[in-house]
């Protein structure tokens, strides 16, 4: 039935919210836990005056898909329980005996609609261009007055959950109301199979001439092939039939919902008000000792009850081993293997905790968890209250290398859904992507790649084992020379930062001497320099790749052209020359002054193909210490000590994606472009470059509107 006109009062609010759970007890919980599925969602596919098409949408496993009978089922068990859950609390407030459901929907009820007003108090500004088309909708569906609360849940409580609806609706998550789509290399295959060598056949013969048919068809407007198959009655027989749900049950009350929006009592008067033009402070290293250093800033631009803390674990275990050198002590290499392990290793955990942090997301909390060149990267942000809490459990969770089966996130369904999800990204990516995204992955394999590529991943991935995971996982422990770098920024105290970085030491140096008391003493490695690299040519050398797509159905072909800069990028006034300010500054001119005129004659005059872009283009090569041996110095008012470990590299990209003409072509008519564009540039008057230079300046002052964006930039 339709809910258009009420969205605070919606059904499919709370459906949505049940389904699409992550919790224990959850559909998810239970599926994922028996390795079918890695997401899950559930909401209004359509919604209009007169209808409403509740979807839930699953991602699945190869396991899931040999078992994707058991997973619909698992679905309709929990609508079943839902239902339940609806009629127990009716036939208690009607003041029947007392059963499990009893107030329990409506303490979820509202539990959520508190956090969605949270939500709509404690946004940050958004961007105009999609504010105001969503505001222009919201008009047209529900007028002026509620056009910007309407959906958040403002005056809605317990007390106000459509139950009778709710029921109602939920009474038709049933087999005999709704219809399975399955996309997967199997499911085609089993329709194959079914239907070779017949024709479409009409259901019955009470169609009254509809053209309806069980079989194969063909989508009108793109032309895609698809399969209509009845659902077997045994099937939906089983599917009926209840089964024991103990798994199942009603989310818990959510432990992350913020106890105080209050700001930080060491902010000024003025500062508790936003203050989004304001100039921005840099963080203070407050905390700077050899194994750990923390950065803080408490924020004064944005005024909202939310932080931002990120550990980094700089660590070369993360993708590098030791290696003998007969002439020092060891050293440590790139390896493609150890990277692989690091990046199974940090896909297992977030899937080993989305049931259990789940309920942070829910209460305006994210985090994650990420592998580097640098080391590992834990990521957590939200409302202050609860943040320090969501950390320092992820940090425990993650350091916990005992292998007990009831405290490490290391177990084989987790490693299995990962590595099934791996496998299947790297089988299909050269081979499913665009154009111009694999001449992107091309040029980034040769610049910034140390690996070998897709294939080698690949290779290693399919070979790759829980234990090999798990012994890389205690070997990030065994790192003498980790440090841990922490940036806490937000509505957070100097106090509490401090307080949140001395436990996490303590949880770091617990971990790492417990794993150091049972690991032999390993031999001492020179030291390693974290960071990015990337590949800067000789001046003067051009290298061109070439490759054809591997993506059966890709009609387009993308030239994409790089230009470095041969003077290091601007890192600032103390670390960088004059010379490398003023290339940097030239360079981000260049780029603005090109991508107009490069869109016009190349897309818009010679039609040259669908995208035709250009950008500036920055990335960082950590210098390793034989660049910082040499007595010779960058320029002559910066010293060789003061180089820092890592530079910047800037660049002019060009790229176009076109099937009108063959890639060697359009690579022709890009240095046909820039070679009249130079003599344009030399023509312009001193007036028009100040215009845009102007203009450049204007965009990179523009002041930073959100905190997560301004944490990030510092972070860099």
């Amino acid at each position: 039935p339709p809910s258009y006109q009420n969205p605070d009062q919606s059904p499919t609010t709370l459906l949505s919210h049940l389904f699409g759970h992550e919790g224990p007890g959850s559909p998810f919980a239970a599926l994922q836990d028996a390795g079918y599925i890695t997401s899950l969602s559930a909401g209004n596919r359509l919604s209009g005056p007169d209808h409403a098409l509740f979807q839930i949408g699953v991602s699945l496993t190869a396991e899931g898909e040999a078992h994707w009978k058991d997973v619909v089922k698992v679905i309709f068990d929990y609508g079943r329980m839902v239902c339940r859950a609806a009629e127990d609390t009716m036939a208690a407030e009607e003041g029947d005996a007392c059963k499990n459901g009893e107030n329990e929907l409506r303490r979820i009820w509202d539990e959520a609609a508190a956090l969605d007003r949270i939500r709509f108090h404690q946004t940050s500004p958004g961007a105009v261009y999609s504010f105001a088309p969503a505001v222009a909708q919201s008009v047209s569906k529900y007028g002026p007055a509620t056009c910007l609360s309407t959906g958040s849940g403002l005056n809605e409580n317990g007390d106000t959950l459509p139950l009778q609806e709710t029921l109602q609706f939920c009474q038709r998550i049933i087999p005999e109301n709704c219809f399975i789509e399955r996309c997967s290399d199997d499911a085609w295959k089993e329709m194959e199979a079914m239907y070779e060598g017949k024709q479409s056949e009409s259901k019955n013969e009470e169609n009254n001439g509809s053209d309806f048919a069980f079989g194969k068809h063909t989508e009108k407007w793109y032309g895609v092939d698809y399969y209509v198959s009845p659902v077997d009655e045994e099937d939906v027989l089983r599917w009926e039939t209840g089964a024991d749900e103990v798994a199942l049950h009603l989310p818990k009350p959510n432990r992350y919902i913020p106890r105080s929006l209050d700001l930080c009592e060491d902010l000024p008067e003025e500062a508790k008000v936003q203050r989004i033009e304001k100039p921005i402070e840099p963080p203070q290293l407050i905390v700077n000792k050899p194994n750990g250093r923390l950065w803080w800033r408490l924020d004064d631009r944005y005024a909202l009850p939310k932080s931002k803390v990120t550990i980094l674990l700089r660590t070369a275990t993360a993708e590098n081993k030791p290696m003998a050198d007969p002439s020092a002590d060891m050293r440590w290499d790139y390896n493609a293997k150890t990277s692989m392990q690091s990046r199974f290793l940090t896909s297992i955990f977030s899937d080993a905790l989305a049931q259990d942090t789940y309920d942070s997301y829910l209460a305006g909390l994210g985090w994650s968890l990420s592998k580097s060149s640098s080391g590992f990267t834990l990521t957590c942000s939200g409302y202050s209250d609860r943040l320090s809490d969501l950390a320092l459990k992820l940090l425990t969770d993650f350091s916990h290398v005992d292998g007990s089966a009831d405290k490490t996130f290391l177990k084989e369904s987790h490693f299995i859904t990962t590595k099934d999800k791996i496998v299947r990204g790297l089988k299909s990516y050269l081979g499913s992507q665009r154009a111009d995204t694999l001449a992107m992955y091309y040029r980034n394999l040769f610049l910034t790649s140390k690996g070998k590529g897709v294939m080698e991943n690949l290779e290693m991935a399919e070979a790759m084992e829980l234990a090999d995971v798990a012994k890389q996982h205690q070997d990030i422990w065994t790192d003498d020379n980790m440090v841990v770098d922490i940036f806490y920024t937000g509505n957070v105290s100097q106090k509490e930062a401090e307080g949140f970085f001395d436990n996490t030491m303590n949880i770091i140096e617990r971990t790492r001497s417990k794993v150091l008391q049972e690991r032999a003493e390993q031999g001492k490695c020179s030291p390693w320099v974290p960071g990015p690299f990337e590949r800067r040519l000789p001046p003067g050398e051009e290298i061109e790749l070439h490759f054809s797509s591997k993506n059966p159905k890709e009609e387009n072909g993308a030239v994409i052209v790089t230009y470095q800069s041969q003077v290091e990028g601007f890192k600032g006034k103390s670390l960088s020359s004059e010379e490398s300010l003023q290339q940097s500054a030239a360079i981000r001119l260049l780029c603005k002054m090109i991508k107009e005129p490069l869109f016009n004659e190349l897309r818009t005059k010679q039609q040259l193909g669908y995208i035709v872009s250009s950008y500036y283009d920055v990335n960082y090569s950590s210098r390793q210490s034989d660049f910082l041996d040499s007595s010779i110095s960058t320029s002559a008012t910066v010293p060789i000590q003061a180089v820092p470990l890592t530079t910047s590299i800037d660049s002019l990209v060009v790229y176009v994606l076109s099937r009108k003409e063959e890639p060697t072509e359009v690579a022709n008519r890009i240095d046909d472009f820039l070679l009249n564009f130079r003599s344009r540039l030399e023509e312009m008057t001193p007036l028009e470059i100040v215009d845009y230079a102007d203009s450049l300046a204007l965009a990179l002052t523009k002041p930073i509107r959100k905190l997560d964006d301004e944490a990030g930039i510092h972070m860099a």
